[in-house]
């Protein structure tokens, strides 16, 4: 049985709590553009603990099924990150994370813990967005880039499913992938959010034999609420799509795809950030909510999430911030 999904929804807290003009999330976990560094600091590193519980699973025909009375599908991680800015528009960023697993049933008790995969990541901040003076208010735009390393528990075990779903403790696969993120300000108290990142997977042996898990796409869209200078919050809707795996017979003819291993996620996202721009220290928490109804979801698990983020950052010299290409 599949491990919750651990695409954890901090990560859209991240991208949406995230802009050039305010203070930046501390929290993510994977996926998305998330951005931690902001854009007056030159390090910051953060803190990031998630509690993830199981709901039920839904097939590959989509339809759910609950977990029973007395089963159970629990994970908890602590994910640090570190991250540089520089030049001023650059962020390096880099994401590892411990993670215990545990399931159990009537017949069956499963238990994993160690380090999950290593995630190295580069954001670009195209442009800033547009003043409602100019003639054409543009969205800010920013570009990223992100490299998995398979450092995972899961790789070393071999305990890894065909699937991807639930990939704290490694998704035993090298991963490339691309993506961006948007924003533009209705009023200055609202602004709209828009982000999406698209992944390869290569071909891996964590099984034993040829393994290749299907490229991945994330999309979120949402909104963020600042009702003062020092709180914002953010509601998001968010959807993961995966290909088919294909897996090798072993006797050296080739990958095979497994039509059915496809996965589908639709999630919810409740956010809140306290910061103070003058402050070095900043707080978030993220509740995210995959809803358990046949057909929204397809392949992977159903699960609710909080996360807790603390995060601190150390600002960027006034001179050095000054020379930094713009």
């Amino acid at each position: 049985m599949k491990a919750p999904s651990c695409l954890v929804l901090a990560a859209v807290g991240a991208l949406l709590l995230t802009s050039s003009r305010v203070s930046a999330c501390p929290c993510s976990d994977d996926g998305g553009t998330s951005s931690l560094v902001r854009d007056d600091e030159r390090y910051a590193v953060a803190l990031v603990a998630t509690s993830r519980h199981a709901l039920g699973h839904f097939d590959a025909f989509g339809q759910y099924h609950a977990l029973g009375p007395v089963d159970g599908e629990t994970s908890e991680e602590l994910l640090l990150r570190a991250g540089l800015r520089l030049p001023r528009r650059v962020e390096w960023l880099g994401e590892l994370g411990y993670a215990s697993y545990r399931f159990h049933s009537l017949s069956r008790v499963e238990a994993h813990t160690g380090v999950g995969d290593a995630l190295l990541r580069a954001r670009w901040t195209l442009r800033d967005e547009g003043m409602p003076h100019e003639s054409l208010w543009l969205p800010s735009l920013a570009l990223a880039g992100l490299l998995r390393a398979p450092l995972g528990a899961l790789a070393d075990n071999r305990s890894a499913g065909f699937g991807s779903g639930g990939a704290q403790l490694g998704l035993g696969a090298w991963e490339l992938g691309v993506g961006f993120d948007a924003a533009r300000s209705l009023v200055p108290e609202l602004q709209l959010m828009l982000g999406a990142e698209g992944a390869y997977r290569f071909e891996d042996h964590v099984l034993g034999r040829a393994r290749r898990l299907g490229p991945r796409l994330d999309a979120t869209v949402g909104a963020r609420l600042m009702p003062s200078a020092w709180l914002a919050g953010t509601f998001a809707l968010r959807a993961r799509f995966t290909a088919d795996v294909a897996l090798g017979n072993g006797d050296g003819s080739g990958l095979q795809r497994l039509p059915g291993t496809a996965e589908r996620l639709w999630s919810l996202v409740l956010g809140a950030a306290v910061y103070d721009r003058n402050s070095k220290l900043r707080s978030s928490l993220t509740l995210s909510w995959d809803p358990p109804v046949g057909s929204f979801s397809v392949g992977t698990t159903a699960a609710a999430a909080l996360s807790v983020a603390l995060a601190y950052g150390v600002p960027a010299p006034n001179d050095a911030a000054a020379l930094n290409t713009r």
